[in-house]
């Protein structure tokens, strides 16, 4: 079992008074504090979680750190139970990054608040949501086109690669279709996903900036192929010509869709 490098209850106490008791997720600051129905007691529904994980094995660890940088209060968010659960349940939609985020805008709130001052980042409210909400959309319809294409790949390497090539892969898949027809369809789905990658471009180019639009488009263009039918069944070279294609430039899309998280990530957490 993995030790845990846990807070303190001194540095829980201090998240949680850090942002007046809030949650810090910008989109919740929930109230986590309050009366109990017994007087002598009190009503919690926050907790201090971990930005990088208290033990290997958990979301966003981080192996660089020390036992002591891991439990410091650098290294917590105060949230409340729901937003906790959520975090962890998915770090690549919650990187560390976008955390550290939340932390410094809900202090910065709670700074605001008790000196009495404008809270400039509020100002920027609709203009954030906006942007953020392009980048996860732009992520979800790349993610969801990328992971087809993997799909397609990773089953080319393990059905083609060393024994059907040219025309005697459209031989193979001519003779024996029924064997590949459900996971062909569902290959083929690339397209609808492509779609739907370009109609979040069109919406949302000026949320999302010339940097990324051009780096998509830049993926989308390595999908262009061209292929031979004669539109009766007796000549087709479709999945000859796209298997060729996404052999050829697969490792090229990695590196892309890599960039564009990068971007991405950057940009949700500014």
């Amino acid at each position: 079992m993995n030790k845990r490098d846990d807070f303190s209850k001194e540095t829980i106490n201090r998240l949680c008074e850090r942002v007046g008791g809030k949650c810090s997720n910008p989109n919740c600051r929930k109230e986590t504090k309050g009366p109990h129905s017994n007087p002598q007691k009190r009503v919690s529904i926050g907790e201090a979680a971990h930005i990088t994980a208290a033990a290997e094995g958990g979301p966003r660890y981080n192996p660089d750190l020390t036992p002591e940088e891991r439990s410091s209060i650098e290294n917590g968010i105060w949230l409340c139970k729901l937003c906790a659960r959520m975090i962890d349940s998915d770090e690549n939609q919650y990187p560390a990054e976008l955390l550290y985020t939340w932390k410094s805008m809900a202090e910065y709130e709670q700074f605001c608040i008790i000196n009495q001052m404008d809270n400039w980042l509020k100002s920027n409210v609709v203009f954030e949501s906006r942007k953020n909400i392009a980048c996860r959309k732009a992520k979800e319809a790349l993610d969801n086109l990328h992971g087809i294409l993997q799909y397609a790949y990773e089953y080319w390497k393990h059905n083609f690669e060393n024994r059907h090539y040219g025309s005697f892969l459209e031989n193979e898949l001519m003779e024996h279709w029924v064997l590949y027809e459900d996971d062909l369809k569902r290959i083929y789905t690339f397209q609808e996903k492509r779609v739907l990658l370009n109609e979040v471009l069109l919406e949302y180019s000026l949320d999302l900036g010339p940097e990324i639009c051009e780096e998509i488009n830049n993926y989308c263009s390595y999908l262009n192929f061209s292929y031979q039918s004669d539109n009766c069944g007796l000549y087709d070279n479709y999945w000859r010509c796209f298997f060729e294609m996404l052999s050829t430039c697969f490792e090229i899309l990695v590196g892309i869709k890599k960039t564009v998280d990068d971007i991405l990530y950057r940009q949700y957490s500014v």
